[in-house]
């Protein structure tokens, strides 16, 4: 009984520390992702569900980082698969949010533009471009997160990053 309270408090001691270091690149990956503060609360919340029942599958302490934001990235796929039948009723309620919130600063018109663009990319360009631009996970951790090749990564990220720069320089 002894060894099953300690295997439990070291659990939970591991799992505190994983939610101290990681709940804030978390959320604010998620955030951007979803746009609105409460579903990424939610959100977030599933991701940690999901890390704690299976942390004791997690054999090596150096892959914490890819192994969150591949849940995640799941959690997130799950959300937008529940409340959207299609990319384009996605993209028009996030943009809708993205002008209704207290996501950016209206006075920052260049803040408005880019988030606008990052709408205009596909789920899978702004997961790869999100964790490159904002996380700066190198393609190693995106390649474990998103089980994509690094070649397949970096053309992505370019084609996102034209992409962006091409909308901003259209609509600034």
């Amino acid at each position: 009984m002894k060894s099953i309270n300690h295997n439990q408090s070291h659990h939970n001691d591991r799992f505190t520390t994983i939610v101290n270091d990681y709940r804030e690149p978390i959320y604010w990956f998620v955030r951007r992702r979803v746009v609105s503060h409460h579903d990424a609360d939610d959100v977030v919340q599933e991701v940690f569900i999901r890390a704690y029942r299976s942390l004791d599958t997690l054999k090596d302490p150096d892959a914490i980082r890819p192994w969150l934001y591949r849940i995640a990235v799941n959690e997130i796929a799950r959300f937008m698969a529940q409340r959207y039948r299609n990319e384009a009723e996605l993209t028009a309620d996030l943009t809708d949010k993205l002008t209704q919130g207290e996501y950016v600063d209206y006075e920052n018109t260049m803040a408005v533009t880019f988030q606008r663009a990052l709408l205009t990319l596909s789920e899978k360009q702004r997961t790869v471009f999100e964790l490159r631009y904002y996380n700066e996970l190198p393609y190693e951790e995106i390649s474990e997160i998103c089980h994509t090749s690094v070649n397949t990564l970096k053309t992505t990220y370019h084609v996102a990053r034209q992409k962006v720069t091409d909308y901003i320089i259209n609509n600034a």
